[in-house]
């Protein structure tokens, strides 16, 4: 279902999507740069609009020679479905899913920006952080139906997932890492290497709470002050510690790009109003969701260095020169992190190794 075509005979043989439509003829467009999925903007002349997500049996962004299960949405539609009825208000309404055809129709939230983008341009709101704060307290607090273990998660993914965040990015000149002209990687120490596979054990083994699996900030839509949580198909069951770690590692990618571009940066702000709300809803938060937090968000800034799926605030940096020292930067700081993630004891701890290296007097 990839030609505009198809997706109206789909439309006109699907009750519930043919009765959204006021007015033909319909328009299809295909929106986005996802690596893994199709998704398409359908609206009539009315101005009646929705997202259509649609799973190939391949990876969208490689093409037939890289083949994906098509089942990986439907453990989209099975957390989304979760996710909105845990936290209503920070998810898009579904309004149709279809297992057989792998797809399912969504808000469309064209007037919504990624938070990622809308880093680049505009302040954004710390209660936007207050929000990811709850829903990570309530992934942790709340307890999805029971259902077999590939009802929440795709054990491809997750395989993906191991690979490219925990293995790849430490195998010399792997066919998989896409390496910068201007950037080498240092050798890594035994320590940290060792800790990266504490880290990858507890991803693969830690049964603690359905988690969303890709939380950045490419995953996150904003609006003034509203916000809405998408592209769930990573999804697992795994150590909250992930998610938490990954949504710290690209609010930091934001601002590395905030400081090698001379914005100001607000890191301190971001990161209180995200973790006291987190702790205030958890009535305090375990020690060791705040170790592998931190362990997660250096695995996550490692890794971005040298997968083909760069993080784009690094990418969005004007100056050659300047992107060096921001890769150098990134690496040392997710070095930090790696190594003493064990011996973090606060949040201000965390902070501090921050601070260490993303301070303007250091620089």
């Amino acid at each position: 279902m990839k030609t505009e075509n198809e997706i109206r005979h789909y439309i006109d043989r699907t009750t519930t999507l043919k009765a959204f439509f006021k007015s033909l003829p319909l328009h299809v467009t295909e929106i986005g740069d996802g690596n893994l999925n199709f998704i398409f903007r359908i609206s009539d002349e009315s101005g009646n609009s929705l997202i259509l997500k649609y799973a190939a049996p391949y990876l969208r962004l490689l093409g037939e020679d890289f083949p994906l299960p098509q089942e990986r949405i439907c453990v989209e539609m099975h957390t989304l479905s979760y996710f909105k009825n845990i936290t209503p208000s920070l998810i898009p309404n579904i309004y149709h899913c279809d297992e057989e055809a792998f797809c399912f129709a969504m808000e469309d939230l064209s007037d919504y920006k990624l938070l990622q983008t809308a880093q680049f341009d505009q302040f954004i709101s710390l209660s936007i952080y207050t929000k990811l704060g709850s829903f990570l307290a309530k992934l942790y607090a709340k307890t999805p139906p029971r259902h077999e273990e590939s009802y929440y998660e795709n054990a491809t993914l997750k395989r993906i997932s191991e690979e490219y965040i925990f293995i790849f990015p430490y195998i010399e000149n792997h066919p998989a890492l896409m390496l910068p002209e201007f950037f080498t990687p240092m050798p890594k120490s035994e320590l940290f290497m060792q800790n990266i596979q504490t880290l990858l054990t507890l991803f693969q083994d830690s049964k603690e709470c359905l988690i969303h699996g890709d939380l950045h900030t490419g995953s996150i839509m904003v609006k003034n002050e509203s916000l809405a949580i998408i592209d769930a198909e990573f999804s697992l069951v795994a150590p909250l510690g992930f998610d938490v770690g990954v949504l710290l590692a690209h609010i930091l990618f934001g601002e590395i790009y905030a400081y090698f571009e001379r914005k100001p940066l607000n890191y301190f702000a971001i990161i209180h109003a995200l973790w006291k709300e987190f702790e205030k809803e958890m009535g305090g938060v375990p020690e060791h969701i705040l170790k592998q937090s931190v362990g997660f968000c250096g695995a996550e800034l490692s890794r971005r260095l040298v997968v083909p799926a760069k993080a784009k605030p690094l990418e969005a940096i004007t100056s050659l020169k300047a992107k060096t020292k921001a890769y150098e930067l990134c690496e040392a700081l997710s070095i930090a992190l790696v190594e003493d993630f064990l011996h973090v004891k606060s949040l201000e701890d965390f902070i501090a190794i921050v601070e260490r290296h993303l301070c303007v007097k250091t620089h």
